[in-house]
């Protein structure tokens, strides 16, 4: 699927910022909050040396600061102009370092971390085998590897059947998500990689009357299609009118199942 985010690091200032406010929107959702707060919560706490592989803008990299309070913490990316805004962001904390780099290859010494964290980057990978085996490098014996992302799969905005407005998250899908199966797999594949059996959980996220989240990722989506030729402007347009005025009425609907795959390395 042509997920714009596999050239992340070849996208124009204008699609980055749109990024990173979406980032933005999806964290300060009270319910994303509440999500982070549990599966952060439940790896190890005060002090740890913790890699943050797809940093972003650093919108996570709060969340994790929050809930982990890490001795250490080095954020990777491979679009400088979003690890510009999470240098700027955390300039004053002595602790945090960023880097660019990817999944597959971040450029860091190995076993050196107490925790690796992928917040949504697994559904965004070409090559995420690659990216389980140099998560497992970097961690020290006895390591946790944290990948939370949606089962995009199961996204929806449907309020009957057959209701239009579902074409656009497919879309969204479509251009936005490289693989929306990805969590299904990852448990067997973390396996595969060396790591023991993984601590799964799930989270529903459903946004009505304020969701910023969803309808910014929409109209992201639908935009891209347009640019990749799959439909019109007019009708990558009549998509995001439609969903605007179904926020604007009180009606909208938008739903995402997320998951949390939190693997340990073998002592």
């Amino acid at each position: 699927m042509p997920d714009l985010y596999l050239q992340i690091a070849d996208q124009p200032d204008s699609v980055l910022e749109a990024i990173a406010a979406s980032m933005e929107d999806r964290i300060s959702d009270p319910a994303m909050q509440e999500i982070c707060a549990d599966y952060l919560g439940r790896l190890p706490g005060p002090g740890a040396e913790v890699v943050e592989i797809g940093c972003g803008n650093g919108s996570s990299t709060e969340m994790i600061l929050r809930h982990l309070r890490p001795g250490r913490l080095v954020g990777i990316d491979p679009a400088e102009g979003l690890l510009a805004r999470a240098r700027k962001r955390f300039a004053a904390r002595d602790e945090m370092s960023f880097a660019s780099g990817n999944a597959v290859q971040t450029g860091l010494p190995g076993e050196g971390a107490d925790v690796v964290v992928a917040h949504t980057v697994y559904s965004h990978l070409a090559d995420p085998a690659a990216a389980l085996a140099e998560a497992r490098r970097l961690l020290r014996p006895g390591g946790i590897l944290a990948v939370f992302d949606g089962d995009y799969a199961t996204n929806t905005v449907a309020l009957f059947d057959g209701d239009p407005l579902q074409a656009a998250m497919v879309s969204t899908q479509r251009n936005l998500i490289h693989d929306p199966y990805i969590m299904r797999h990852l448990p067997g594949m973390m396996r595969e990689a060396g790591f023991e059996a993984p601590e799964s959980r799930a989270y529903g996220f459903v946004q009505t009357e304020r969701p910023a989240y969803i309808q910014s990722l929409m109209a992201r989506g639908v935009t891209a299609a347009a640019a990749a030729g799959d439909c019109s402007e007019a009708l990558a347009q009549g998509f995001r009118d439609e969903t605007d005025a179904r926020v604007e009425a009180g009606r909208f609907y938008g739903a995402i199942l997320f998951a949390c795959h939190a693997a340990r390395k073998p002592a």
